[in-house]
C-alpha cells in the first residue's frame, strides 16, 4: 500500500504528524531556495515573523505578546527557546544557516504535533483546508 497525501476541502479534524510545510509553508519555501539579507534579519530580530512566528500565525502571542507573565497562561516558553536557537543558528551562519537549521526544525516540529497540533489544524480549518492521510 502507498500512503497519498490530498488535501480537501473539509471541516474536520485529523490526528496526523503535521510536516514542517504543513505548519510553516512560507519558510518551508524560502528554506528551500536561498536566504536573502531580509529573511536572515527576520530570523534573527523578529521572532513574530520568523520559523516559530510563523506557526502560531505570525502573532507575538507565543510570546506572552511580551509580557513574561502571561506566557505560561498563552505562550510557550519552548517555542521561545526554539525561535532563539533559530536566531542564534541564523546570526552565527548567516547564509550558510540553512543546514545548521535542519535540526533544530526538526525538534521544533515534534514538538509542535505534541503541544500545538491543533493551531495549524485550526488555521487549515478557517482556510477550509484540511490534510487527510489516503491509504491508496
Amino acid at each position: 500500500m502507498q500512503k497519498a497525501n490530498v488535501r480537501k476541502e473539509v471541516s474536520s479534524t485529523s490526528s496526523e504528524y503535521l510536516t514542517f510545510e504543513d505548519i510553516c509553508p512560507t519558510w518551508s519555501n524560502k528554506l528551500k531556495a536561498d536566504l536573502d539579507k531580509s529573511d536572515l534579519h527576520i530570523l534573527t530580530r523578529k521572532p513574530e515573523m520568523c520559523i516559530v512566528g510563523e506557526a502560531w500565525g505570525y502573532t507575538s502571542r507565543y510570546l506572552g505578546y511580551r509580557v513574561v507573565y502571561l506566557i505560561p497562561f498563552i505562550g510557550c516558553w519552548k517555542c521561545i527557546k526554539f525561535g532563539n536557537k533559530i536566531g542564534k543558528t541564523a546570526k552565527q551562519h548567516s547564509e550558510l544557516c540553512k543546514s545548521f537549521l535542519q535540526p533544530t526544525i526538526n525538534d521544533f516540529v515534534y514538538h509542535w504535533n505534541e503541544k500545538h497540533q491543533h493551531i495549524t489544524l485550526k488555521k487549515n480549518e478557517e482556510k477550509g483546508v484540511v490534510k487527510l492521510n489516503i491509504m491508496i
